[in-house]
């Protein structure tokens, strides 16, 4: 039997992630997948990727955040100064520059976009967003059927894996193939916030004499003043945002929110300096 814990949307909350690791261990799993979106926007985004490295998952995709890394390293942030969503990617990844070492920075960015691979005569199909990209809304748990379709279209898979929403969800495709998103470790939020304030997620999928078995969303309490207290002491980035969220359920990081930060800490010229000084 396989039962396979996986992980999305840790956002480098260690604190999150202990919890989701102890609780894992806890329900016996025996092995381990990684969605994307590791690091970025929390303090701790080192210790999230060597608690999860040493695990040795079957997959590891990347994420969006993951994919800013490889624009940073790319040079493809060219013209960038009117978009605030932009500006907030550049300082989260400085941020995240600053703590993890080169090697693990270019490993992240390094990842897939997808893997499928066959557990037990079970086929997944593992992506962060969709197959064929790491962002966007295509897949949110109100979009039409047809976009959940589209997930899965020309692929023999029999279960497909996603993360990027930070809501969980369990669906049907039109021909009865199974969609699973474990929501987010670090990050949970719902259109109903008391569902998720405080709380990290992740799915436990299980894979037993050739079949699928089942799928269980589980949905823990952590320490949250501690990851508060971490907020703090690493002087975190757009801290008021990341606060918000983790202590409401509900997402703080609206195009108003991050241009009212931006504003007020000067985030766009320190995100010109960091592109121009190339420290990546």
């Amino acid at each position: 039997m396989h039962k396979i814990a996986v992980i999305a949307d840790v956002h480098g909350n260690y604190s999150a992630l202990q919890a989701v690791l102890q609780d894992a261990h806890e329900q016996h799993a025996t092995d381990y997948m990684v969605l994307g979106d590791i690091g970025n926007r929390g303090p701790e985004p080192a210790a999230c990727v060597q608690a999860l490295q040493v695990l040795q998952p079957l997959a590891w995709v990347i994420g969006n955040h993951e994919e800013v890394y490889a624009s940073l390293l790319h040079h493809r942030f060219v013209t960038f100064e009117k978009n605030q969503k932009a500006v907030v990617a550049i300082i989260t990844s400085a941020f995240d520059r600053e703590h993890l070492t080169a090697t693990q920075f270019r490993w992240l960015a390094s990842r897939p976009l997808h893997q499928e691979l066959v557990i037990d005569g079970v086929k997944l199909s593992i992506f962060h967003a969709t197959p064929t990209t790491s962002r966007g809304h295509q897949a949110e748990p109100v979009a039409k059927q047809q976009n959940f379709d589209a997930l899965l279209a020309g692929s023999d898979a029999d279960i497909a894996l996603y993360g990027h929403t930070h809501q969980p969800l369990m669906r049907q495709t039109t021909d009865g193939r199974y969609i699973m998103n474990p929501g987010s470790v670090g990050l949970a939020t719902s259109l109903q916030p008391q569902l998720a304030a405080g709380r990290a997620q992740y799915g436990l999928l299980t894979i037993d004499a050739g079949r699928f078995s089942s799928w269980t969303l589980r949905v823990l309490p952590y320490d949250v003043d501690q990851e508060l207290r971490l907020v703090t002491r690493e002087q975190l980035p757009y801290a008021a945002l990341y606060t918000r969220t983790l202590t409401t359920g509900a997402f703080g990081y609206s195009t108003v929110d991050v241009t009212a930060e931006n504003m007020t800490h000067n985030y766009g010229a320190k995100a010109q300096a960091l592109i121009a000084a190339d420290a990546w």
